[in-house]
């Protein structure tokens, strides 16, 4: 080939290679316009990083590419070594602690496998139980209780196509008219798609109305606008959605109850935020008082805390107890007066079994008050499909309700909210089911009504063969569970296990419960993942699984704590 027809394929070659410059610079400034339009000054960073890269030339950038045509490889690069390790990865994640699904869960796990393995069959059994019982995590569905019908009819039919579904010829059937009916409302409001589409950030509106509706029949009247209504992945996406924003500064805390779910903690150390206990008295049923509150509240502010929110849990968890309508409108009083955003965790307010408890909400409480007239507080409250007596987990149905928010606040949550772009659909479909089941006098509302019946009187049964096994055996004191799915027995051990244990490393009720497990296969949350009192041991159950299995349980954490105790003595 000759000397200009190299030059030329070279030069034809640059231009290409040019082009492509060109093309890739076109599409940077356009991502730069994107940033600018979406996220206003925020950008800044990300602006500053593209200018300094098109102010190269594109001769520049052209002369950068290596021998082979690519452009190289950063000389900090090196091969075989991971950029993300544990010494990297943001330490506020390594901190980060979930009981429910910490160490003993783990060691659970390990066991069921073991279990499971043709291997551990073929062998001499190392274990005196063949298979694990989780009580660990109010996880209904998974130890047995079966899901409500109606609900799940609704949910076929919205899934199927319309002509495998709501227009099949046999329909009717094989579902009652009430869900055929119900399914073809749904897919009315959504356009006539499928809940396979995303849907608004906010949830879709007809859903937002039935919550609207199921909140004021709930409180009395009060009205409830469904534009303040938040559709999310169960309520723990709501909860870190609200606590993100909370997080001004490092100096920002949020008062929560010791002891509390491990989601406030958990999210706590992830954000930054400063943990800011406030102790629920056990004598008394772990009842909050006034005092204890302004106590916690004036240490956090000698220690330069800028305390801005309130959590209460309600019925409690771990707790079990249910409020009286006089505390929760004690804690509505503190809220307004220190001027705290009150973080209302609602989600079992349908498990109430004691007879002379009742919920109340915060939003009632606060509508009582003129707290949300006046415009004296700011309050979120949270529900779910996971608890209750749906308990519907895996839908990932939920949902939390603004009261008394500046609205340009309000206006940053649809922006945190559209970031992930809407919550299921197949969750968003069954919290509507739940607030607005089956109407009255329909085909499916007896049986509906009776399958909810049947489930809340087991787990009123349970609630009190658990608790009252539990305290009845020595060395434990159980509270009784007004209401929840729990039990919070604190436990007396001997001094060779909190010696053992601190030999380990790890909490001593964290010591117990590892070797009931491996005792009894009972798989319970150590009491210092919810944190507590100094010097005080215990565990967090479920009363989830059925009655005979949860009875046999009581037993043999009994049995269990006389040989641990005489072994650890």
């Amino acid at each position: 080939m000759c000397c200009g027809c190299m030059d030329l394929g070279s030069r034809s070659a640059e231009a290409n290679h040019l082009q492509k410059i060109i093309s890739f610079l076109k599409i940077t400034a356009q991502n730069k316009r994107v940033m600018m339009l979406n996220h206003g000054t925020g950008s800044y960073r990300g602006m500053l990083v593209t200018h300094k890269f098109m102010a190269k030339s594109p001769r520049k950038l052209l002369s950068s590419k290596s021998s082979s045509g690519e452009f190289p490889v950063s000389s900090n690069a090196h091969h075989g070594k991971k950029r993300l390790t544990e010494n990297t990865i943001n330490p506020l994640l390594k901190h980060m602690e979930y009981a429910v699904r910490g160490k003993v869960v783990l060691a659970a796990d390990q066991i069921s496998r073991e279990l499971k393995s043709p291997e551990y069959m073929q062998k001499s059994k190392k274990y005196n139980f063949d298979k694990i019982l989780y009580t660990n995590i109010g996880n209904p569905q998974s130890v047995g209780q079966a899901p409500l019908q109606w609900p799940r009819q609704v949910m076929a039919l919205v899934n199927l196509p319309d002509s495998h579904g709501i227009n099949h010829p046999v329909a009717k059937q094989l579902f009652p008219q009430d869900a055929i009916d119900r399914a073809r409302e749904i897919k009315t409001e959504l356009g006539g798609h499928s809940i396979g589409a995303y849907s608004l950030s906010k949830g879709t509106l007809c859903f937002r109305k039935d919550i609207a509706d199921f909140i004021k029949a709930r409180d009395g009247g009060f009205e409830t606008d469904p534009e303040d209504i938040f559709m999310t992945n169960g309520a723990s996406t709501a909860i870190r959605m609200i606590m993100t924003a909370l997080a001004h500064d490092p100096k920002c805390g949020t008062m929560i109850p010791i002891p509390q779910y491990p989601i406030y903690s958990a999210t706590c150390e992830l954000l930054g935020l400063h943990q800011v206990g406030y102790y629920l008295d056990e004598s008394e049923g772990w009842d909050l008082t006034m005092g204890e509150l302004e106590r916690s509240l004036e240490e956090a502010k000698a220690h330069d805390i800028n305390v801005n929110s309130f959590v209460l849990i309600n019925p409690g968890n771990p707790t079990g107890q249910v409020l009286s309508e006089e505390s929760v409108k004690d804690v509505c009083r503190f809220c307004s007066k220190h001027n705290l955003v009150l973080l209302a965790d609602e989600v079992y307010q349908e498990n109430v079994y004691d007879k002379n408890a009742s919920f109340y909400s915060c939003k009632r409480a606060a509508s009582e008050l003129g707290m949300i007239s006046d415009d004296t507080i700011e309050l979120v409250s949270f529900h779910s499909t996971s608890k209750g007596l749906f308990g519907e987990c895996g839908r990932r149905g939920g949902y939390m309700e603004l009261a008394g928010f500046d609205s340009q606040v309000k206006d940053y949550l649809y922006k945190l909210a559209s970031s992930g772009l809407c919550s299921s659909l197949d969750g968003q479909v069954m919290t509507s089911l739940m607030v607005r089941g089956p109407s009255p006098g329909s085909t499916s509302y007896e049986s509906h009504q009776m399958e909810m019946k049947e489930i809340y009187e087991s787990l009123k049964r349970r609630s009190k063969t658990v608790s009252q096994g539990l305290n009845s055996i020595p060395g434990f004191s159980c509270q009784p569970s007004q209401g929840s799915m729990y039990c919070f027995p604190s436990i007396q051990l001997p001094s060779g296990a909190r010696t053992a244990a601190k030999n380990e490393g790890i909490a001593p009720d964290t010591f117990y419960a590892i070797d009931l497990l491996q005792e009894t296969g009972i798989c319970v949350v150590p009491a210092s993942g919810f944190q507590q009192k100094e010097g005080r041991f215990g565990f967090r159950t479920t009363f989830l699984p059925p009655e005979n299995e949860m009875e046999d349980a009581v037993r043999a954490i009994a049995k269990h704590y006389l040989e641990f105790c005489s072994k650890y003595s």
